[in-house]
């Protein structure tokens, strides 16, 4: 079965998100509220692991918008990822329509619908949604405290499901399953979550979503066996460094963010192209996510004339990661192989660095220097 994510959303813009909210802590700061949940959202999205995420996203006119201030969050993923643009009518026919759309082109896949209310879901929620899926069960709904739902898990988009509801209501889910019971369809609870849309709700989740610690990779050396001299060029002689994959899932065990800040000026000098560097950052991801982790950004100077990012030690990378991801560097660390990694790690401010010791001379001394890549894990346990 292909597992299938599909996230409602709108353009952050005041007067559009989060209105009751916004009713107790002013328009500016919702909207900034809710670009932290969705970045939240997104980020466990990733981390379940799906065959494809679905961006549902409206206003429709705002696509451009909307994909650039998404693509921070996005860019990492290796799986398809694919977009639809919301209709008019309610919720519901906007649900329904959009189900009906994904389900055409992946006929049979296990579609998991959420928003962006709820930043309390992991990846064993997704993977217990797409087990009942598997089975006999014609619906998953993941309820909310306050008698609606985050989570609709669905493999044929039946009417019943999304018409005749009493929409962001304390009726919503009990409507649900009793027009899901009297169409014959079964249905199964996950276990209950939190919508945020009062004062009180935000104050809840709010410390889970900024000022997040983050531990900073440098990529050849590190995450992968360095290539000497050279570039790595091509993705089959891209072979992670032992160790990593257990690092990010200790990481992710956690709740720290785990960002790619890399050098890949063999773009820029014509050895390989953007495309060449894509597909083995996707095959870097699709072996790390294997081990229940992978990096929730990538960020690579490229040297071509047009790159957005400074090279190392120049910390734009980090800090430009930091506000986007709204990590805390103050409780950040940063691990390389060379001494420009270290500077790169002081220059942003960071909790501290960390040294991989290779064949690399050593002019700037780390906090903490390994031997190999196979040490991280048990570091951090001792060091934080």
């Amino acid at each position: 079965m292909k597992r299938v994510i599909l996230v409602f959303l709108k353009y952050p813009e005041v007067g559009r998100v989060k209105t009751r909210l916004a009713a107790g802590i002013g328009e500016e700061n919702a909207v900034e509220a809710y670009h932290q949940m969705v970045c939240r959202v997104l980020e466990q999205c990733r981390i379940a692991s799906p065959d494809k995420i679905v961006i549902a996203y409206d206003p429709a006119e705002r696509f451009g918008e909307i994909s650039e201030w998404l693509s921070p969050w996005l860019a990492a993923f290796p799986g398809e990822l694919t977009w639809l643009a919301q209709n008019g009518g309610d919720l519901g026919d906007r649900l329904h329509e959009a189900a009906e759309k994904l389900l055409e082109k992946s006929p049979g896949a296990g579609v998991a619908i959420i928003g962006t209310d709820c930043i309390h879901l992991d990846r064993n929620l997704f993977a217990e949604t797409w087990s009942h899926l598997e089975k006999d069960t014609d619906a998953v709904y993941g309820p909310t405290e306050d008698g609606g739902y985050y989570l609709l898990g669905i493999r044929r988009a039946h009417c019943e499901l999304f018409y005749d509801i009493p929409w962001s209501s304390e009726n919503t889910l009990e409507t649900s399953l009793s027009n899901a019971a009297s169409a014959g369809l079964k249905t199964r609870l996950l276990a209950p979550r939190i919508d945020v849309d009062t004062v009180e709700e935000w104050n809840q989740v709010k410390a889970g979503v900024s000022g997040r610690p983050c531990l900073f990779f440098d990529r050849d050396g590190v995450v992968n066996r360095t290539p000497g001299p050279g570039y790595v060029t091509r993705e089959e002689d891209f072979h992670l460094n032992p160790g990593i994959a257990e690092a990010l899932a200790w990481l992710k065990a956690r709740d720290w963010l785990a960002i790619l800040v890399t050098s890949q000026k063999g773009v820029g000098k014509g050895l390989m192209s953007g495309s060449d560097l894509d597909r083995i950052h996707r095959k870097m991801q699709r072996e790390l996510a294997t081990s229940g982790a992978a990096f929730d950004g990538i960020y690579a100077f490229t040297g071509e004339p047009d790159c957005p990012h400074q090279p190392k030690p120049d910390p734009e990378m980090i800090r430009t990661a930091a506000e986007r991801f709204f990590i805390d560097p103050r409780l950040s660390w940063m691990i390389g192989d060379a001494d420009r990694d270290i500077e790169m790690g002081k220059a942003a401010g960071l909790a501290g660095t960390i040294r991989i010791r290779g064949e690399k001379v050593i002019g700037v001394a780390a906090d903490c220097t390994l031997d190999e890549t196979t040490e991280i894990a048990d570091t951090f346990e001792r060091i934080l």
